[in-house]
């Protein structure tokens, strides 16, 4: 059971390249998505990967790793967290005005919503009331009133990459999504402005988007004895633009030592009491029946790095990830070498 939930957002400080195999359509190396919408999303396999390896390079501590994120080989435990797929919040287009816009739909800002809550943020509730009855057409974009004067093109109008939107009457309430969206985002120099370059437009519109406004790059690999291209070595990739901005949830659960439930459940309470002020030896002091500790003697070292380590519980491990995560750069994806997917972390409890 998962005691602890956060959110991690993701922001791309350079394009990325989450990929899904080849494929047979007019681009070799497609990125990742979603089945039923065709939004892009990164499989939290990939996601999970590249946070253990990070939390590994900085603890230098293999027990630790594995008993939070699970033996890399089969075992008799398992990981004490879940990361879910990273799903697509912001998407940045080209704007005749303002350079580029943040732009998202209703459909995603209700299972945004919904996610939130079902991680127990439960605040996000009535600002976002106002997307429930917010029907957009084609055509149409609705804007908080901070970006009228960025990105319009006159008092009733946007035009986002080739296409010219209508702006519809906004509500105050936009603006307050627009402001709870900026406190869970990464701290740059360009979030701290989203209010300024924020638009929503219809789900249709965003799909459109998502699918056909991504880079596609042509590759090449040289033959290093002809200079020229190596044949069969011509080949096209996708890739999400930076300043894309994802979300994921984070849950934990307390780490599985395999010891008896009642036993655990004790020394969580005597962590408690304490505060985990006291050492292994001195909680073992507290427990009443000495018969528990002998039969996790196989395990009590384990235990005693777990509880000195301050990660013996779901909050504590909670604490760990997000002092390690919070406001660091990821790299996820493929094309480590050539600079791609650099995204900034942010891990809202």
């Amino acid at each position: 059971m998962y005691k602890e939930a956060a959110l991690i957002t993701f922001y791309a400080e350079t394009s990325v390249h989450m990929g899904a195999g080849q494929s047979v359509s007019y681009v070799d190396l497609p990125i990742q998505r979603e089945r039923h919408t065709a939004f892009p999303i990164f499989w939290s396999s990939g996601i999970k990967g590249v946070i253990r390896d990070t939390c590994y390079r900085i603890w230098k501590d293999k027990d630790k790793v594995n008993l939070i994120f699970g033996p890399e080989e089969d075992s008799d435990f398992a990981s004490c967290i879940s990361i879910t797929d990273a799903k697509i919040l912001l998407y940045p287009v080209r704007s005749v005005r303002g350079v580029f816009a943040w732009i998202t739909c209703p459909f995603v800002l209700k299972r945004f919503k919904e996610e939130l809550e079902s991680a127990g943020i439960n605040e996000v509730n009535k600002n976002f009331e106002v997307i429930d009855n917010l029907h957009l057409k084609d055509g149409e974009a609705v804007i908080p009133k901070e970006s009228i004067s960025v990105l319009g093109i006159n008092d009733k109008q946007v035009a986002f990459e080739e296409f010219v939107f209508s702006i519809k009457n906004t509500s105050e309430n936009i603006s307050e999504i627009v402001k709870f969206i900026k406190n869970l985002l990464p701290d740059t120099s360009l979030t701290t402005d989203i209010e300024k370059h924020f638009a929503i437009v219809s789900d249709d519109t965003f799909r459109d988007f998502v699918n056909y406004a991504v880079e596609v790059r042509t590759r090449v690999r040289i033959d290093q004895k002809t200079g020229t291209v190596k044949e069969g070595a011509l080949f096209t990739e996708e890739l999400i633009p930076s300043e894309s901005v994802f979300y994921s949830l984070l849950f934990i659960s307390d780490p599985y030592f395999g010891i008896d439930d009642e036993f655990y459940s004790c020394l969580l309470e005597v962590k408690e009491k304490t505060q985990g002020k006291l050492n292994w030896e001195e909680a073992k002091n507290k427990i009443e029946k000495k018969e528990w500790l002998e039969k996790v003697k196989n395990k009590e070292f384990y235990l005693k790095k777990a509880w000195e380590g301050n990660y013996f519980n779901s909050a504590e491990v909670l604490n760990n990830l997000h002092e390690i995560l919070n406001g660091t750069i990821l790299q996820l994806g493929g094309d480590e070498t050539t600079g791609k997917g650099f995204m900034r972390v942010k891990i809202s409890l």
